[in-house]
């Protein structure tokens, strides 16, 4: 099978979860002796995108004059050219998110990854092209069933050629980190010495619900006397970091609060091993990668009781509504006090992270394009 991978290789630095899923399937597919991968991306300008694209070099690869974001806007309007010219004949052009792209004779697949986004947040232009991404494609790739039921109810024409297709947890997050690696988490992320902490992993958008975690996790004791510190991982626009800093900022002067940016590899595998909990207070979340990875490290998991979290973190999730503080640190000062229920929760965690592995997504990814999907597997069914 002949498959043409699309993405902007430009969105490597400070990769979110759709990055990090068009990255997990592009290491499968190019092992896979059944495909016969070209990867396509549009102009690279970003340094952390042209290196990865230089580690692809004994791939097949094409790319476009123009950067991905420009040549988005020109097929949008043109509807030409097919991709094909610039790839040559595939059975399938795969964009691991909503893209719309002209074909001549092959076939288009994309994931959805958060439709209740673009409903809340994205605006009737958003929708709107989302309507003409899903009506152009043959196949339609959905990240949870959560999103499924959300997709099918915005975009009812997808009905018949939908398939499920998860995200994963990179394999680094099923092994364990170095004793030398845990011991400079810290000093990594300007902590004092020793210091238990819990950790965030998202992006400073609204929707991550950053500022009610921080008022939350401020009532608690420890995190009041400077005994508990809490980690921000993840970045933002100067808008949206500014309320979390404020929010920060009304804590008072013991409590330690880091935003240290992102961590990727094994920075953030240590950064998970160290931590004492992972909370993941979205308000709006389609699958959850950070969860999936934190379990899979053998760490808690307090999570919101809302979207698609709940399906992800099943019975290894200490669960709260995102929209209260005092219910968020009610749920934490419960995960802190039960040493019992942690060490339970934390086995249940493991084992529901290896149903998340990139293998087993790829596997769905590929069986999917080959059109051998059984209708128990289709979200039409």
């Amino acid at each position: 099978m002949r498959v043409a991978w699309l993405f902007d290789m430009n969105a490597c630095l400070s990769p979110t979860g759709v990055t990090r899923h068009a990255l997990g399937q592009l290491d499968r597919l190019a092992k896979r002796p059944d495909v016969a991968l070209t990867v396509v991306t549009g102009r690279i300008s970003e340094p952390d995108g042209l290196a990865y694209w230089e580690r692809l070099e004994s791939l097949r690869r094409k790319e476009l004059p123009v950067s991905t974001r420009d040549a988005l806007r020109f097929w949008r309007l043109a509807n030409g050219p097919a991709l094909e010219w610039r790839t040559g004949a595939v059975d399938w052009v795969y964009c691991p998110s909503e893209m719309y792209v002209p074909t001549r004779k092959a076939r288009l697949a994309v994931t959805s990854h958060d439709v209740l986004q673009d409903v809340r947040f994205g605006g009737p232009r958003r929708q709107a092209l989302l309507s003409k991404v899903f009506g152009r494609a043959d196949l339609v790739l959905s990240v949870s069933r959560f999103n499924t039921e959300k997709l099918l109810a915005m975009y009812p024409d997808c009905r018949g050629k939908v398939a499920q297709v998860p995200n994963a947890a990179e394999e680094i997050f099923f092994g364990e980190a170095t004793d030398r690696e845990r011991a400079g988490v810290r000093a990594d992320l300007k902590l004092p010495p020793g210091l238990p902490y819990l950790i965030s992993v998202a992006s400073f958008q609204s929707r991550k619900n950053l500022v009610k975690l921080v008022q939350a996790a401020g009532r608690l004791r420890e995190v009041a006397e400077g005994e508990l510190g809490l980690v921000l991982l993840g970045a933002g626009s100067e808008g949206e970091a500014r309320p979390i800093r404020e929010a920060i900022e009304g804590l008072g002067r013991k409590v330690i609060v880091r935003m240290p940016g992102y961590r990727q590899g094994r920075a953030l595998l240590a950064a998970y091993a160290e931590a004492t909990a992972l909370v993941f207070p979205s308000t709006c979340e389609s699958f959850g990668i950070p969860a999936v990875e934190a379990m899979a490290q053998r760490i808690p998991v307090a999570l919101a009781n809302s979207t698609a979290l709940p399906e992800i973190g099943g019975e290894a999730g200490w669960y709260f509504d995102p929209a209260s503080e005092e219910a968020i640190a009610a749920t934490l000062r419960d995960l802190l006090d039960h040493p019992e229920d942690r060490t339970r929760k934390v086995e249940i965690g493991r084992g529901l992270a290896e149903r998340y592995r990139w293998s087993a997504a790829n596997d769905l990814l590929v069986e999917a394009l080959q059109g051998h999907s059984s209708s128990s597997k289709l979200a039409s069914s």
